[in-house]
């Protein structure tokens, strides 16, 4: 009778960890379009550069430019706030839509190893979250007070 209490607290602990994805762009969940989300409390600061947590599903299948065939993948991006740009660091694809099954491929891309983030040719998707990422301030920063009357930057 012990256990039942310990493992509704488990449940209850874990749930409390999974990730919350903001979407950006589609719905979720209908496999018949695409959908772009990513997580922003995932987002770590190291200088000017941002790290992101970024997932796409797909309406059909699609070929990466390495000839991995997938439907959904879900990825890592460092962002350059200083460049605007964005580059995929890792990346995990699925053979199917909304990221469900076992990956069909993943993969770390070295810093000589550039794949520019791109979403399905959304290059305004892409931009949204440059700016999501950039607009993420270091801990540090976020602790101080403001001088009164100060805005934050857009």
């Amino acid at each position: 009778m012990k256990r039942l209490p310990l493992l509704c607290l488990v449940v209850l602990a874990s749930a409390g960890v999974r990730a919350e994805w903001l979407t950006l762009s589609g719905t979720p969940g209908d496999a018949a379009s695409s959908y772009v989300q990513v997580e922003p409390t995932s987002v770590e600061v190291e200088g000017s550069n941002r790290l992101v947590s970024l997932r796409m599903s797909l309406p059909e299948d699609r070929t990466e430019r390495d000839g991995i065939r997938f439907r959904s993948f879900q990825a890592r991006a460092k962002v350059d706030c200083e460049t605007r740009s964005a580059r995929y660091v890792s990346a995990t694809y699925f053979g199917h839509p909304d990221f469900v099954g076992e990956p069909v491929a993943v993969r770390h891309f070295e810093e000589d190893d550039i794949h520019p983030m791109t979403l399905a040719g959304a290059r305004d998707l892409v931009m949204r979250t440059v700016n999501a990422a950039c607009g993420v301030r270091p801990k540090e920063a976020r602790e101080q007070p403001r001088p009164e009357g100060t805005l934050l930057p857009r």
